[in-house]
């Protein structure tokens, strides 16, 4: 941080921390391009970090905030209830008061004594009772907009800032609990991973800023050819990961086609010059799932099968049928994922 003179504030140790736990691989990344680029960590790129891979820590205190301000509110509702029924308690005394001064010998003028106290009573009452009711019904609002604040800040926690997907964090909680739930009912459940063919090598030639046009466009892609069931996510870098629950291994195949095949058909153009950039494509890999499968199995699989239609050529998928036997099964977890780094 010295080095770089980022100043030593609480919010910016809580970046560098995350930095250094090594806890977000695209932090790490992002970071480490701007110091190879020469690009300078100034007060803005700080926040723009911290705004992009601390969404956690948003959340956290988005949820304290909240917190606090839905304990006041309800503080609010239990004083209504509690004003209402000491209201409703002082509205029978009046009535019984009144009453109690009525006999077979009370006088007319006693009747209506008595009747106006009730009256009397009854608008004091009914003024009271408009009152907290109109306070409760305020108080219910701001209750329902704390709870869509803290809707959106999860939200918003769990999605990629530069895609607008889905974020690891997000991946690794539905693939936990689609494996749990196919696992109960029998029904089967697939794995896409994909990664973009010699991204570094694009990314190099046009610069970061394109690269991340190309992340989106491809994000885009991934969005358009999945169902609203399906899950995608930006597992790293630009790898993507996308959980299809009740879907088959021919199904799956089928709709990571559709996906390599709506990238390649997209031409990439330069939006500050309008220079033409060609075209990217798009490897993935299929794993399906088994009854004995935990998410690092089916992530081993998946990434695999990546890894053999990169090392066939590239711009292809690959599932657990179609991989040659014993492929995907047979490589180490981290092995593709490190031939792939090499390959692009």
């Amino acid at each position: 941080m010295a080095e770089h003179g980022v100043a030593p504030v609480p919010e910016n140790y809580a970046l560098w921390y995350r930095y250094a736990s090594g806890q977000t691989p695209d932090l790490n990344q992002a970071l480490d391009e701007r110091v190879s680029d020469g690009l300078p960590i100034d007060p803005a790129a700080v926040d723009e970090l911290r705004e992009r891979y601390l969404n956690d820590a948003k959340l956290t205190a988005v949820t304290l905030d909240t917190g606090e301000k839905l304990n006041s509110e309800l503080n609010q509702i239990i004083e209504i209830i509690e004003s209402s029924s000491g209201n409703s308690t002082a509205f029978g005394h009046s009535v019984r008061e009144a009453s109690a001064g009525l006999s077979a010998k009370s006088t007319p003028t006693d009747v209506r004594n008595a009747v106006k106290s009730i009256l009397e009573a009854s608008r004091n009452m009914e003024a009271r009772s408009q009152e907290l009711e109109e306070r409760l019904k305020a108080t219910s609002s701001e209750v329902t907009e704390l709870q869509q604040t803290l809707e959106a800040a999860r939200s918003e926690a769990r999605t990629d800032a530069l895609t607008g997907v889905a974020n690891r964090k997000a991946f690794d909680e539905t693939l936990s609990r689609e494996i749990s739930q196919a696992r109960e009912s029998g029904q089967p459940l697939c794995l896409l991973i994909g990664d973009i063919d010699h991204f570094k090598k694009f990314n190099d030639t046009f610069g970061h800023r394109t690269g991340d046009q190309v992340l989106r466009l491809v994000a885009s892609c991934l969005n358009n050819g999945t169902r609203q069931s399906d899950m995608v996510a930006r597992y790293g870098g630009e790898e993507f990961g996308v959980v299809l629950p009740s879907t088959t291994t021919e199904e799956a195949e089928q709709i990571a086609n559709k996906i390599r095949e709506a990238v390649q058909s997209r031409e990439l153009v330069k939006r500050s010059t309008g220079e033409s950039l060609g075209r990217v494509t798009m490897s993935l890999g299929v794993g399906s799932f088994r009854p004995s499968d935990e998410s690092a199995s089916l992530i081993e699989r998946a990434d695999a099968c990546l890894y053999e239609a990169k090392r066939n050529g590239r711009n292809q998928v690959r599932s657990e049928l179609s991989a040659p036997a014993g492929a995907p099964a047979g490589t180490p977890a981290r092995a593709p994922a490190t031939a792939r780094a090499m390959a692009g």
